[in-house]
């Protein structure tokens, strides 16, 4: 059996929303006295979990692109959108989750943060950069931008690189997860930049 796109999109859209059911379950999970369910630490493994699923969506977003191109799975090219979005909704969940989870609403607190821990300033610009293609991810912005689109669109490079940045520089102990993340998205960058100068050359 064939699936029809609308099924295919039902599909993306089902699996995009795991993550955020599984942490929404965890959490009532705890609330109801599951209390090491989540580590000692709860509030920081949501941000954690948020931050990595954030991640993982954004690189998903990348990887369509080259998917597409050398693999010949075009049929991803339509599910790019759904996933860029999801990207932007974890990546938001991750920022809230900061902010209610770690700094306590303490705004104040957040000049001495930023200064204290860099990876805070990136991981906002990272964020900040997200909105203005979450706005003009529409067909109607398309037509209005027409090549400008593309232009916009293209910072989600910039985007994955201060991800990766934002990342690295929590490293304390464990290193594996922030370089294998980063890799991943070198190799994507490095492919899709590939793609983009074969272009211009033709």
């Amino acid at each position: 059996m064939v699936l029809t796109l609308t099924g295919r999109r039902w599909i993306v859209a089902l699996a995009s929303a795991l993550p955020l059911l599984y942490i929404v379950q965890a959490i009532v999970r705890v609330q109801m006295g599951e209390w090491n369910l989540l580590g000692p630490e709860p509030g920081k493994a949501i941000t954690l979990f948020t931050g990595t699923w954030g991640f993982n969506f954004l690189l998903m977003t990348l990887a369509i692109t080259p998917l597409s191109r050398y693999a010949g799975q075009r049929w991803l090219m339509a599910h790019r959108r759904m996933l860029g979005l999801y990207a932007a909704f974890y990546v938001s969940l991750h920022a809230l989750a900061y902010l209610a989870f770690l700094l306590g609403w303490q705004w104040g607190e957040l000049g001495r943060e930023v200064v204290e821990r860099p990876y805070l300033l990136v991981g906002a610009l990272s964020w900040l950069l997200l909105l203005p293609l979450v706005v003009t991810s529409t067909r109607g912005w398309q037509r209005t931008l027409k090549k400008r689109w593309k232009r916009v669109h293209q910072l989600i490079y910039i985007i994955v690189a201060l991800a990766a940045v934002h990342y690295l520089l929590q490293i304390r102990a464990s290193w594996l997860d922030p370089v294998a993340y980063t890799l991943i998205a070198a190799i994507l960058l490095a492919l899709r930049t590939h793609f983009f100068v074969n272009r211009k050359r033709v």
